[in-house]
């Protein structure tokens, strides 16, 4: 088996073995939509080096892959990865749901590990994410202009104990009306922006722009990423 078969199996199979340990929910009424960014120092370090995070990415040159997330979970995602890429194909960017082409995504980390053929490629960021653990899966996000990724939650988070982290890094420098909002309350997505919010709760963005914008994205753990204990 190869290093990179070897070393995405283990990380699916890690992913597959966290999500069936049944933890402790947080109540709902409890969880906020965003947290400060202050309490995080290892992401609040991260999303000051946004520039360079900016400059690898904007270096980047990808196709766009027939692999899509649309009722699958991280490990079946990367398991097609891995298929599509030791037969000989080119990774590049993965599209969201089939059913919105605004939305797309170009993984880089899964539980902790860089994937093998973005490591050449992203070697000040990939630098930047070592730091510290406990990161689930992070890579790069861009919606489109006039892009509307639709209300959504990801439950398991909560189950997990993990919060979701977006740096903006490339979004429109006038006429920015690139937003999230979670759980009603809206945040714009502007370069050098950090935002740290609770995934398990409802959520959408939106892109009213004239350019795409992209975020590096994160699901973490808080702990892990220097905040205290839930």
């Amino acid at each position: 088996m190869s290093f990179f078969a070897t070393t995405l199996a283990g990380s699916i199979a890690r992913l597959r073995t966290s999500a069936s340990i049944p933890t402790a929910a947080v109540d709902a009424v409890h969880r906020l939509p965003f947290h400060p960014v202050e309490s995080f120092p290892h992401i609040a370090a991260l999303g000051a080096s946004w520039p360079a995070i900016r400059d690898e990415f904007l270096a980047l040159r990808a196709p766009l892959l027939d692999i899509d997330r649309v009722d699958k979970t991280h490990a079946d995602v990367f398991a097609e990865i891995e298929r599509h890429v030791e037969g000989g194909g080119e990774f590049g960017w993965l599209q969201g749901w089939r059913e919105n082409p605004h939305w797309v995504q170009y993984a880089l980390l899964l539980n902790d590990e860089p994937l093998p053929f973005v490591v050449d490629l992203f070697p000040n960021t990939l630098r930047l994410l070592r730091r510290f653990s406990g990161i689930k899966v992070g890579g790069f996000s861009q919606l489109k202009p006039h892009g509307f990724l639709s209300t959504h939650r990801h439950p398991e988070l909560a189950e997990e104990g993990l919060l979701q982290c977006h740096v903006t890094i490339d979004a429109p420098h006038e006429r920015n009306y690139c937003y999230l909002n979670v759980g009603g309350e809206f945040r714009q997505h502007a370069n050098g922006g950090t935002l740290v919010f609770d995934g398990s709760l409802d959520h959408f963005a939106v892109n009213a722009s004239e350019a795409s914008r992209t975020i590096l994205y994160l699901e973490f753990d808080p702990v892990k990423a220097g905040g205290q204990p839930r």
